[in-house]
């Protein structure tokens, strides 16, 4: 297969797949070539979508890779109703936080860290399949420990964890928040079914059944 048949199919799997397709996956279903052939192809794929000015581009995401439309696109893509992302509550996107970067955690530190019961939002995460249980703490008790899932990866569009931005400029996001709901008079919502309240958008999650 030639180069550029190779780069047709592969533009044809990542422009076909709802989620991250890692190399390996790829080799696999072209039965040819190996991941460095692949990754050339990739970025010659993505210098040929900038130079004629395409809205989207290939982009390594959750270990894999990715056809994701360029940020700057964003606001009229919200507009469309089948895809519009739903929003957390900002106790939610907290709990969340502490565990990407604190994983492998346990409930109990969670509520350490936040001060708070922290049950209701660990289950929305796990029904949202933003975190999993990754196994059980070697200490009596055997407390569940929770861990981020690919899906976080890919919601975010993050390559792999390292990525995650650093705890300064989270405190900076929070801080803008809070103060949002200062000036239009919402103060942060109780930990309960229905008194959340809107807070920042995760990008690319499906709808609220």
């Amino acid at each position: 297969m030639k180069a550029k048949e190779q780069e047709q199919v592969i533009e044809a799997i990542l422009f076909s797949s709802p989620q991250a397709i890692s190399l390996r996956q790829v080799s696999e279903l072209m039965g040819t070539g190996n991941s460095r052939e692949f990754k050339k192809l990739i970025e010659n794929l993505n210098r040929q979508y900038e130079k004629s000015g395409r809205v989207f581009r290939i982009r390594e995401v959750a270990g894999g890779f990715q056809m994701r439309t360029e940020p700057r696109f964003r606001p009229w893509i919200k507009k469309l109703e089948p895809i519009k992302p739903i929003k957390l509550s900002l106790p939610t996107i907290e709990t969340l936080a502490i565990v990407a970067y604190k994983q492998p955690i346990t409930r109990a530190n969670v509520e350490f860290i936040r001060g708070v019961d922290s049950s209701y939002t660990l289950r929305t995460l796990l029904q949202r399949n933003l975190i999993r249980i990754v196994g059980k703490e070697p200490v009596p008790g055997r407390p569940i420990l929770y861990g981020t899932t690919k899906f976080f990866l890919e919601v975010f569009g993050l390559s792999n964890l390292n990525n995650l931005p650093s705890l300064a400029e989270l405190d900076m996001v929070r801080a803008t928040e809070e103060e949002k709901d200062l000036a239009e008079g919402h103060p942060e919502s109780e930990e309960f079914p229905g008194q959340a309240v809107e807070q920042p958008e995760l990008p690319n999650m499906p709808p609220e059944e």
